[in-house]
């Protein structure tokens, strides 16, 4: 046999044979020797004491220490307490008895044994829950401890780069802010949560911006708005807003992390190249007018010339002596042709800028304005206008060019934006829509500007007549132009207020 299978030999001999024998026989030995004292104090002590016996080597030695302690327990009751004494033979009236004592001692051995086993279970599985929960408890400190961690260096990545962010619940409401922004809006933390993080925003543009962020939160998307922020001198400036969600385990929303991002240059770079373009194509209105006015005058020169010679001629005639009436006739009808030729020319150049069809399209007047006030929204801001729109519900559909009055309405509202450029106060521009009759609809345009006296309203609308140093003086002429062509009226008041009120009539759709 190896060294190996000795030592399994021998410890098996020792659990299992010498183990049990030494625990059963002290057990029974003092049992018996605590009997023989109390024998003389009470009846048959051997019975509680040898029951004591095999239930303590059960308990501490086990099943084995057990049966051995009931097997010498058996013997020594034979031999010393049921007669005949001092020997192993069982007197018949006696038998009952070493039975019961046996069958009772069988059972106690398992019992205890067993309850020893159970107890030794439990105990087992409550050191081994210890362990484990000491085990989780070190993994719930350390993962906190990383989480912790973690959050700390997110706060100290969100400190440290040069950008406003921001972080909210899963509702939406907003419960952190790095140090950029708090140091931009000059308000401490407790006063952005929740729903003063909104205050901030300019008031035209807090909401769109409920209204994007309460989408985003409804379908779980991505947000994404330019809005001007307040900062802590009380100014405006523009930021493109953005926000990502973070997703749990479980793809649920567990918080949003939103970043500012300054474009007020690019927005001041925008303005300020929509308001180049606009002197541009101002300029080239110009140049257009100048081009055509300087056509006119090429073509009209020599049909005039010859009226003035003839109209000199004619005179001559009528102051001779005597007058030469066939001649003064006949010079005052080439005077007649080179007019009839010169109106000719005047026609043939208005040609140029006249459209030859008429386009007549069913058309919401209401869209109309709504699609206006987006092209003009940028000049409106930039010009710090704000535009209030009031227009009637369930208008009916007009029969018109859209693009042609469009441009009138853009026309009116240019005009009274630039009204309002030297005015300290509120710079308010109205437009509202109404149904002036059966088959048509009112629209007006208001502003706050100085308005205008009651001569130059009687030539607003006049070719080449302009309050404006840079004017030409055609806009408003052109606007009536394309009112009357749609069988509408063009006209212009005093406000209340001081300011100009223009509107016109368009026919409904028949």
């Amino acid at each position: 046999m190896t060294a190996l299978q000795l030592e399994a030999l021998s410890n098996g001999l020792m659990e299992y044979c010498l183990k049990p024998c030494a625990v059963a026989a002290c057990f029974v030995l003092v049992a018996l020797l605590w009997t023989f004292p109390l024998q003389h104090v009470i009846a048959y002590p051997f019975v509680f004491l040898f029951f004591g016996a095999i239930m303590g080597s059960a308990w501490f030695g086990g099943v084995i220490a057990g049966c051995m302690a009931v097997a010498l327990s058996t013997v020594i009751i034979t031999y010393f307490f049921i007669p005949p004494f001092f020997s192993m033979s069982v007197a018949k009236d006696s038998q009952s008895f070493l039975t019961a004592f046996f069958v009772c001692a069988i059972a106690i051995s398992v019992v205890s044994s067993a309850r020893k086993r159970s107890e030794n279970a439990i105990r087992s599985a409550r050191d081994l829950l210890e362990v484990k929960v000491r085990e989780r408890t070190a993994e719930l400190v350390q993962s906190n401890l990383e989480i912790k961690e973690s959050e700390r260096q997110l706060r100290l990545l969100t400190e440290a780069i040069p950008q406003q962010i921001w972080r909210a619940d899963a509702a939406g409401c907003i419960e952190y802010c790095n140090q950029h922004l708090i140091e931009y809006l000059g308000r401490p933390m407790e006063e952005l949560r929740g729903e003063g993080f909104f205050s901030v925003l300019h008031p035209e543009d807090e909401p769109l911006f409920r209204r994007g962020w309460q989408a985003a939160l409804e379908s779980d998307g991505n947000f994404e708005v330019e809005a001007r922020v307040r900062g802590a001198d009380a100014a405006y400036r523009w930021f493109l807003v953005r926000s990502l969600p973070q997703y749990s385990e479980k793809a649920e929303i567990v918080r949003w992390y939103g970043i500012h991002i300054d474009i007020e240059e690019q927005r001041r770079a925008q303005q300020g190249l929509t308001a180049t373009q606009e002197k541009l194509s101002q300029l080239s209105r110009t140049l257009g007018m100048a081009e055509m006015a300087a056509s006119i005058a090429h073509e009209l020169n020599q049909p005039l010339t010859a009226v003035v010679t003839h109209a000199y001629a004619c005179r001559e005639w009528l102051h001779a002596e005597p007058a030469n009436l066939d001649k003064a006739s006949a010079t005052a009808e080439k005077i007649v042709q080179e007019s009839t030729r010169a109106s000719a020319v005047v026609k043939r150049v208005r040609a140029l800028f006249r459209k030859d069809e008429q386009v007549r399209e069913p058309t919401d007047i209401n869209w109309l304005i709504y699609e206006l006030v987006r092209l003009l929204r940028d000049e409106a801001i930039r010009r710090e206008v704000l535009i209030r729109l009031a227009l009637a519900e369930n208008l009916p559909r007009l029969a018109v060019d859209p693009v042609q009055i469009q441009q009138v309405m853009l026309n009116l509202a240019t005009n009274g934006m630039d009204a309002m450029m030297q005015l300290e106060g509120p710079r308010e521009l109205t437009i509202r829509t109404k149904q002036h009759s059966d088959n048509e609809v009112l629209v007006t345009v208001e502003d706050r500007g100085p308005g205008m006296s009651e001569g130059i309203a009687g030539k607003i609308f006049e070719p080449f007549f302009s309050t404006k140093p840079q004017g030409t003086g055609l806009g408003l002429a052109i606007c009536r132009s394309i009112v009357e062509a749609h069988d509408g009226r063009l006209w212009v008041s005093r406000a209340e207020h001081g300011g100009a009120v223009f509107q016109f009539t368009v026919r409904a759709q028949s």
